[in-house]
């Protein structure tokens, strides 16, 4: 995956973060692949969703991954699942002082 080409949260440093929220995830007993967490940051700033709210953003992912066909594997791609990656995902934003819209 590429990562974002705009905001604050590109190259490295969205490599960063994904890594971070994966790890993290992992130590909450929540498996999911790296993959899946960029997927989610990718997609919510394909979207151009990124700067809403934590429910607005899980609410239009998980539709668009249903749309896609994208699944967690076994089964649906939840907005509990997608959820948890916004939570760390803000963590990481504001450890880096990076406020969500400039994201």
């Amino acid at each position: 995956m590429s990562g974002p080409t705009t905001g604050k949260l590109t190259g490295a440093l969205f490599t960063e973060a994904a890594e971070w929220i994966w790890e993290n995830l992992q130590e909450e007993g929540i498996q999911m692949s790296g993959e899946l967490v960029e997927l989610i940051m990718e997609t919510e700033r394909e979207l151009l969703i990124h700067t809403g709210t934590s429910e607005e953003i899980d609410t239009a992912l998980e539709v668009e991954f249903e749309k896609r066909g994208i699944e967690a594997n076994p089964g649906k791609l939840h907005k509990v699942l997608i959820k948890a990656v916004l939570d760390w995902e803000d963590d990481f934003l504001g450890f880096a002082a990076i406020p969500r819209a400039d994201s």
